[in-house]
């Protein structure tokens, strides 16, 4: 992550001192002067106000002296270095100001350039393994209330946002305090951070928001807290005096620069897609009830940007346009849809961009439904193409929003080579093969494979270009050819043979089918008009 500048506040009611300390080259120390203060009073309201990383400070002051005020500065703010600035005589003070926390001490009589250099990069270094240490452990702590609030959200809310009357239980008053609300009644304001990333950048990209969040939250006095939700996804809470439109503004300058520090991070992959930070400002909670619905609420974005991805804001205020649940009768419409492309990969591209994609968007489905749907429909396409394909549910339930869904569908569809029959039309044509004796009808048939005849007569002609009865008969007329061609069996045995017992009947139906008699075929040789694949051969 790129080092901001670390912020530096001077303390001394010596305006000679401060003079000089406002003149010294912070910029060549990674550093920037953030403030000045004539007492520790002063001093600790900018530090409410500003969060300096760095504190350089006289001991002996009017109002309120050195030691007192790292003392207070100790209470909220535990990272933030002190470097002393003291007189000879001064030296008890220091000792005990080291005892509080101090970094290091400069003699006033003595400042040097060259010395405070020092101390600032001695400051620094134990700030950054502090601040490491500090936040690690407090990740760790507000990680585990997170999950257990995440627990309560699942149990609260079902999987359309609706909440459970059944929901009565409640997290821990210490897992409340972890995650902004130490009081029963206190009101903050919701904003919900996610960051969208290939699973091989997320652990990367999450360490650079993280460690930005930590700074911002230093350094941002109207945001209380935040902490981790589901993977890549953040909930921070700000004071309620910030409207909402000022929210935005201050996560504008927070958003900018965080994608492209988490894709130049050490490890982080090249070449991937894009690392995309988003935000919901969502409403007010003026107590602990308040959060659940909030916290549900702001999730919708996120659903909702799966069809808005192109269009919507970075940073969203208010409510998403609504989605719909995937009912049955929509399923049974998009399976119509894809399956009038039959097996053709290229007209099935077409119908998905032409007919499935806008009829999608114009109903705006559940992301998380569409995608299992779609998964489950592709698999039983691909498994007619050739056994043992990958499954597809990881390429398409993984898809973030519309775009990237076509794109991995289409690559599926497209790499696909020409697809077989699905297995209950394979296993119905082996079937009827294998009984051309029997008595044959589509109820017949559809009852052997376990289908309703409605439904597997509209799928065996989707699926091979013929009804069942127009396939049972040319294979009947093709293997009766085959018999009066090559066999001495008599014609009415012929007939039998092919599940036709009525001679007239067959010696009707052959006529129409080959354009000559049963008989005239077999006795003198007559060459019939369709060759033994059942088309014309006038050759």
């Amino acid at each position: 992550m790129t080092m901001r500048p670390i912020g530096v506040l001077i303390v001394d009611d010596e305006y000679p001192i401060r003079e000089e300390l406002r003149a010294f080259p912070w910029e060549t120390c990674g550093a920037t002067l953030i403030g000045e203060a004539e007492n520790g009073e002063e001093a600790l309201s900018l530090c409410a106000k500003h969060s300096p990383d760095i504190v350089v400070t006289d001991i002996t002051m009017p109002i309120m002296d050195g030691l007192t005020f790292i003392r207070e500065l100790r209470k909220s703010h535990p990272v933030t270095q002190i470097i002393l600035l003291t007189c000879h005589s001064d030296f008890g003070y220091a000792r005990e100001a080291i005892a509080l926390g101090a970094s290091d001490y400069i003699l006033k009589v003595s400042l040097d350039e060259e010395e405070l250099k020092r101390a600032l990069r001695k400051a620094g270094e134990k700030l950054q393994r502090e601040r490491i240490h500090l936040g690690r452990e407090m990740m760790l702590r507000k990680l585990k209330a997170a999950k257990r609030l995440e627990m309560q959200l699942k149990e609260r809310f079902d999987a359309n946002g609706r909440e459970r009357r059944t929901a009565q239980a409640d997290i821990a008053p210490e897992d409340w305090t972890l995650l902004g609300f130490s009081d029963e009644r206190q009101s903050l304001r919701l904003v919900l951070l996610w960051l969208t990333a290939t699973e091989d950048e997320l652990q990367s990209a999450q360490e650079s928001v993280q460690e930005a969040l930590l700074d911002f939250e230093r350094r941002t006095p109207s945001c209380k807290t935040w902490f981790p939700m589901r993977s890549g996804e953040y909930a921070l809470w700000f004071s309620e005096a910030e409207e909402p439109e000022a929210v935005g503004l201050r996560l504008e300058r927070l958003l900018g620069p965080l994608p492209a520090e988490a894709e130049g991070k050490e490890g982080a992959p090249v070449g991937k897609r894009r690392i995309g930070l988003s935000a919901t400002v969502g409403g007010l909670a003026v107590s602990r009830a308040d959060v659940w619905a909030l916290l549900a609420a702001a999730s919708w974005w996120r659903e909702a940007d799966f069809y808005d991805a192109v269009s919507s804001p970075r940073i969203k205020i208010g409510s998403p346009k609504p989605l719909s649940e995937l009912e049955p009768a929509h399923r049974r419409h998009l399976s119509g849809l894809l399956g009038q492309a039959g097996m053709n990969a290229d007209r099935l591209l077409r119908t998905m961009k032409d007919d499935v994609a806008p009829w999608c968007a114009g109903r705006r489905f559940r992301p998380a439904a569409l995608k299992r749907w779609l998964a489950g429909w592709t698999t039983e396409w691909l498994a007619r193409s050739r056994p043992g394909r990958p499954d597809p549910h990881g390429d398409l339930v993984g898809a973030l929003d519309w775009g990237e869904l076509e794109t991995r569908w289409a690559g599926l569809v497209g790499s696909s080579p020409e697809a077989g029959p699905r297995r209950e039309i394979f296993e119905a044509r082996s079937w009827i093969q294998a009984h051309l004796r029997q008595p044959l009808s589509l109820p017949i048939v559809a009852a052997q494979i376990g289908l309703g005849p409605e439904y597997f007569g509209r799928l065996f002609k989707e699926e091979t270009g013929e009804s069942v009865h127009q396939f049972v008969l040319r294979l009947r007329m093709e293997k009766a050819l085959k018999l009066l061609r090559e066999t001495d069996l008599k014609v009415y045995e012929v007939a039998e043979a092919v599940g036709i017992p009525n001679y007239r009947y067959f010696t009707s139906t052959f006529r129409n089918w080959a354009g000559a008699a049963p008989t005239d075929v077999k006795r003198l040789g007559y060459p019939a008009e369709r060759g033994g694949d059942g088309r014309e051969d006038r050759t």
